[in-house]
């Protein structure tokens, strides 16, 4: 009975049973799906066979099979075994592309086949292997596989690609790596005779990054049988040292998928000492320095040399030391140094009879300075006497912290005489009143180690004050460039003083650089210049300016309300551009603004004078809105904004006159027809009447219709819509209505033929008649004795109502009534 598994994705394992231990088989393996015979060979044992098989194809990918049969005296063999099948993948069901080998160690150099399965009714189109296509080699229908040779070894994964017909791609990463080599150049040393660290050498060629699959090492100690696992990352080992143990001897192995290899070491420890120097430390003095250090270690009854450095002298001494405590420090004294400089020492140290361990970090420091002090005051003046700011500085190489104290001398005058008073302080400033006599001052700094100079200063009598002219400076990228004018009598040199800093130069100096890391922008600095004569400073100039202005951070306060007409607006302003605080001198101000009238308008107004602060603006719109923009300006540019927004009110006086003068002309006018009423009144009256002498024929009526009219300007035909004509005989009021509707006004003589002819009745030839629309007739009747109008009433009246008599005939009547009609519509 013949069993096969496979073991990893190339491996198969065949196992089978045998009557003897002594037996000779036959085994054959088949790539099944294509009847291909793969391998055949003879294998000799027993009685139990468990042989490994190699493939050269991913076994997940296609179904291999094995026979076996017994040989008997190299001639006579037994029949055949059934096929046994060791199933790949390929024949289950997947909608998923399935690729091997996945995840694998190749070995560098060698050849490999890759294969892939596609998912159900799909085939395989392109396998790549590092993004590169290979021709295909069919397995099965639906398995596909490729052959890489000479495979290089890489840092990272190498990419398999497998794309199928349904457009959709996978992809796996596998390893290629070389089989491990052995650890070259080892070499073992301690720093403390507790912990041992070795080292060897890496082969150069390139590990892979995945931890998964990189090189493990691990160091084996015989003596004591005794495994360490080290750190991969790097090719070094470190263990505990065995108590009262010298020689050694060890192995260093490495191994990864492909193999493992080792390297033995011996060595005496006690040959391989390099200790570490520990916790340096200086303590200076003004010409000497104590050097101490710590040796940690196992180190004791053992005898070090160790050597020491100075720079930049290139000094060096060696001294011995017995070690007698594990945590032991160490120290010696260099001297011939000098104050106030500059110094950098290191140490190293060696087992009698070995090589130097490693030098220490270099330590610098500084040997303590003969303290010089550097005095100042800054004086406020009073009614009766002064305030005196006393202020010092120390000069020395490095820092100050050796300073304990500081030993002040000044005046008193407790009744009127003045007397010295000597007083130890810790600031750097001392404040005293003074008197309006001179007085000198001396301070000396107390310090730990080393001595002082004792400095001095002279306060002059109070003197006349005057006021200095201000000279304006401007600083550039490298600081304040101070010069001044040079004085004959300034013999111990000048000083230049600005907020509570100071510097002091010599008498043949007129000028001085103050770097730009001492300033900032947009800060005023006030810089006062003193020239000292015979140990006493009196102020020669003072300069005011600023490293680089900035633009102003404060807004003028507009002055509300504003003076406001019609035409003009009046503005005034406050700002102090005298502050100190602003971030550059004022040189002006900007005023805008803006209005609309058909678009967006503007109008800039620059004021050069900073001390001017109001501003008449002109030639403004009546009922206009305006919005002013204020700022202050520097060399730089303009500040923030007032905004204000106004409207200018209406010019009521222009409206006045506007009303009034017609009203004044209409005035006139009334009273001039008042005076010239009774002319006028007679005018109207000879126009709109008819003499009683003449008489208007019925008959001449009709044709002259026009000519009364326009004589008598009463009604304009082409006012006139319709013609109406009514006449009255002795008193009785005959009324007819002939209504004509004409499309336009009637313009002249012609037109007004047009309009229909008036009827006229059977029972007077001198009625019109006429229907449709109601008219009001102004009558005017012409009587020798009643002469009076009247208002004809609107009311319809036929006149086949009103009474005819024969005395009322137009042949016997001399009165006549002429009626115009007005349309009331």
């Amino acid at each position: 009975m013949v069993d096969v598994r496979a073991l990893d994705t190339w491996t198969l394992e065949v196992q089978w049973n045998s009557s003897s231990t002594e037996e000779t088989h036959e085994v054959q393996v088949m790539l099944t799906s294509r009847s291909q015979l793969l391998f055949q060979s003879n294998i000799t044992g027993g009685p139990f066979f468990s042989w490994i098989w190699t493939s050269s194809f991913p076994l997940q990918c296609a179904d291999h099979s094995v026979r076996v049969r017994r040989i008997f005296n190299q001639t006579v063999v037994s029949p055949w075994s059934q096929w046994t099948t060791s199933y790949g993948l390929q024949s289950i069901s997947s909608t998923e592309i399935r690729l091997f080998p996945k995840e694998k160690v190749l070995k560098e150099g060698s050849s490999a086949h890759f294969c892939c399965i596609p998912p159900d009714s799909a085939q395989v189109t392109e396998i790549l292997f590092r993004n590169r296509a290979y021709e295909l080699i069919r397995i099965d229908p639906q398995v596909r596989a490729i052959e890489v040779h000479s495979l290089n070894a890489t840092y990272f994964g190498v990419n398999l690609i497998c794309r199928v017909s349904t457009g959709s791609e996978r992809f796996t990463l596998n390893y290629v790596t070389f089989p491990p080599e052995k650890p070259q150049n080892i070499y073992c040393w301690t720093k403390d005779l507790r912990k041992i660290i070795c080292s060897w050498s890496a082969s150069q060629r390139p590990d892979l990054s995945d931890l998964r699959y990189c090189r493990r090492y691990s160091l084996h100690i015989q003596d004591a049988q005794t495994e360490v696992k080290c750190d991969g990352k790097t090719p070094s080992c470190d263990f505990a040292a065995l108590s009262n143990h010298d020689f050694y001897n060890i192995s260093i192995r490495v191994n990864n998928s492909l193999g493992e290899q080792s390297q033995t070491y011996t060595f005496n420890i006690t040959q391989r000492v390099f200790p570490d120097i520990h916790y340096l430390s200086v303590l200076p003095g003004v010409t000497d320095v104590t050097v101490s250090w710590v040796l940690s270690g196992h180190f004791t009854g053992l005898c070090f040399s160790c050597e020491i450095t100075l720079e930049p002298t290139a000094k060096t001494s060696e001294q011995q030391f017995i070690i007698s405590d594990p945590e032991q420090r160490l120290s010696t004294s260099l001297q011939e140094l000098k104050p106030s400089s500059y110094y950098s020492t290191r140490v190293r140290c060696a087992l009698q009879g070995n090589s130097w361990g490693p030098w220490s970090s270099t330590l610098n420091f500084t040997t303590e300075p003969l303290v010089t002090v550097d005095i100042w005051t800054k004086i406020r003046h009073h009614f009766h006497n002064r305030t005196v700011t006393l202020l010092w500085k120390s000069f020395n190489s490095g820092t100050d912290s050796n300073v304990e104290a500081y030993e002040v001398c000044l005046c008193v005058e407790p009744n009127g005489t003045q007397s010295k008073k000597c007083v130890n302080v810790t600031e750097l400033m001392l404040e005293f009143s003074l008197g309006q006599g001179v007085c000198s001052v001396s301070v000396r700094a107390l310090t730990l180690r080393g001595s002082s100079i004792t400095s001095y200063f002279t306060i002059p009598a109070l003197g006349s004050v005057f006021l200095l002219k201000e000279k304006r400076i401007v600083g550039n990228l490298e600081g304040f460039l101070l010069s001044w004018t040079p004085l004959s009598s300034a013999t111990c040199g000048y000083a230049v003083e600005w907020n509570t800093m100071w510097r002091k130069v010599s008498a043949n100096q007129t000028s001085l650089l103050l770097s730009t890391e001492m300033f900032r922008k947009g800060v005023r600095y006030t810089f006062l210049i003193y020239s000292c004569v015979w140990e006493e400073y009196r102020v020669h100039e003072k300069h005011t300016g600023y490293l680089q202005e900035q633009k102003p951070d404060k807004v003028p306060d507009l002055i509300l309300p504003l003076s406001l007409s019609w035409s003009s607006v009046e503005l005034k302003w406050k700002f102090n551009e005298y502050n100190a605080s602003h971030p550059g001198f004022i040189t002006g101000y900007k005023l805008t603004i803006h209005y609309w009238r058909h678009s967006h308008s503007f109008l800039n107004i620059s004021v050069e004078d900073p001390h001017s602060k109001s501003l008449p603006v002109i030639g403004l719109n009546e009922g206009q809105k305006y919005t002013l923009r204020l700022s202050a300006c520097t060399q730089v540019g303009c500040g923030p904004e007032f905004v204000y927004t106004f409207t200018t009110p209406s010019n009521n006086y222009l409206l006045i006159v506007k009303i009034v003068t017609p009203l004044f002309v209409l005035t006139g006018c009334c009273i001039c027809l008042w005076l010239c009423k009774e002319t006028l009144r007679g005018v109207v009256e000879d126009v709109s009447s008819f003499p009683s002498e003449r008489c208007l024929k019925i008959l001449e009526l009709d044709a002259s219709l026009y000519e009364v009219s326009e004589k008598l300007r009463i009604l304009q035909v082409e006012d006139c819509r319709c013609c109406d004509l009514d006449f009255e005989e002795n008193s009785a009021l005959i009324f007819t209505k002939s209504y004509a509707k004409c499309s336009h006004p009637v313009r002249d003589k012609e037109e007004f033929a047009k309009c229909p002819e008036p009827v006229r009745h059977d029972n007077d030839s001198g009625v019109w008649g006429g229907s449709g629309m109601s008219a009001i007739n102004l009558t005017y009747m012409s009587s020798p004795v009643h002469p009076s109008p009247f208002l004809v009433s609107p009311s319809p009246v036929s006149p086949s109502n009103l009474p005819v008599s024969p005395s009322h005939s137009p042949a016997n009547t001399s009165d006549y009534v002429t009626s115009i009609p007005t349309v009331t519509m």
